[in-house]
């Protein structure tokens, strides 16, 4: 959506289509009123409905016309069928884009080797987050002649900046003045190890006993981790937020982020949260792209949650808060330039004219 918001929609409109269902009502207006459509069927998401997924995209693409089908998906069965089916509708232009990695177990292995034969016939072109997320998803083959594009998790640098007021004026509204403010935003799910942040937590707060958690988001695993927090005795400091749409604000009133996930491809929370100056702490099997070098920390979910806290309160004492906005562009993380250089690539794709 960052990025359909900012495209010249004169030149370039999108419609989403969905298998499942989709009630988000907000999301839908918006996109209604920018130009485009979604499509969506009623079925509930799940690993189960493959099938389910196969008939969707087949009828779906028989009674429409598209000279470009861009597939984002964790599933790599998504993608494969996916670009599959679209090749066999006759479309010209047809994009995988993988956005995060996964487990390296037996079933990803087999299911990349069954894939390769797919995702090098049928796609015309690649994309993705990020090198590591390339790497993850796609066939050697590709990796090996670079024929995949990194289109980098762009932000509005716009709202995404270091406001000194606006952080006064949310850390007073929290009553969190004098405190040291962790942070994370991210669904309640395996992926985002929220175990081990509440762990990592309880580990800062024995050390700085004045000292908060914000975890904002939800999710099937929000109860358990409500539940854990009475288990380590830190109920009183943790904050659980739920659904925001005050992000930037509550990353200005945050002194660090927090991310030990299992696996991302390149998380736009972490350029956000850097976007705001703020120093993010990373799981080492997290991408190393993020933009500001200087404020992200990679360390081993190998180590301890007593090392962790160690190490942020060490990093800590270094980190000066500023204004990362020209950084963040200089590496191509503005989304308006990013953008352009989507367009530019459907454009191209479409034998029109790139500028």
């Amino acid at each position: 959506m960052n990025m359909y918001r900012n495209i010249d929609r004169k030149k370039v409109q999108f419609d989403f289509l969905t298998p499942f269902t989709c009630d988000n009502k907000k999301l839908k207006e918006e996109v209604e009123r920018l130009g485009g459509r979604i499509y969506h069927y009623d079925h509930v998401f799940g690993e189960k409905n493959n099938k389910v997924f196969k008939k969707c995209v087949s009828d779906f693409l028989r009674g429409h016309h598209y000279d470009t089908v861009h597939f984002h998906s964790g599933s790599t069965y998504a993608l494969m069928e996916g670009s599959k089916i679209a090749h066999d509708m006759g479309v010209k232009n047809i994009i995988v884009h993988s956005h995060c990695g996964g487990f390296a177990d037996l079933k990803y292995h087999i299911i990349k080797a069954l894939s390769v034969p797919y995702l090098m016939k049928y796609p015309t072109d690649y994309f993705a987050c990020s090198h590591l997320a390339a790497k993850w998803k796609f066939p050697a083959q590709i990796i090996r002649k670079k024929r995949y594009k990194v289109i980098k998790n762009a932000i509005d640098t716009e709202r995404f900046c270091y406001l000194p007021e606006v952080r006064e004026k949310y850390r007073k509204q929290f009553c969190v003045e004098d405190r040291l403010v962790v942070g994370h935003i991210g669904r309640f799910e395996v992926q985002k190890n929220h175990k081990f942040i509440l762990e990592v937590f309880q580990q800062l707060h024995r050390k700085n006993p004045k000292s908060d958690l914000f975890l904002i988001g939800e999710g099937e695993l929000r109860k358990e981790c409500e539940q854990l927090t009475e288990k380590l005795g830190i109920q009183d400091s943790v904050h659980f937020l739920g659904l925001r749409s005050d992000i930037p604000e509550l990353l200005n009133m945050m002194d660090l982020f927090l991310m030990p996930s299992f696996f991302e491809g390149l998380p736009v929370v972490g350029v956000e949260a850097q976007a705001t100056g703020l120093p993010v702490y990373l799981s080492d099997s997290i991408a190393k792209e993020l933009p500001v070098k200087d404020l992200a920390f990679y360390l081993s979910l190998k180590d301890s949650a007593e090392q962790w806290a160690e190490c942020i309160l060490q990093k800590q004492t270094t980190v000066v808060r500023r204004n990362t906005t020209q950084e963040i562009s200089e590496q191509g993380y503005e989304i308006k330039a990013a953008a352009r250089q989507f367009e530019n690539y459907y454009l191209f794709m479409n034998g029109r004219t790139r500028t």
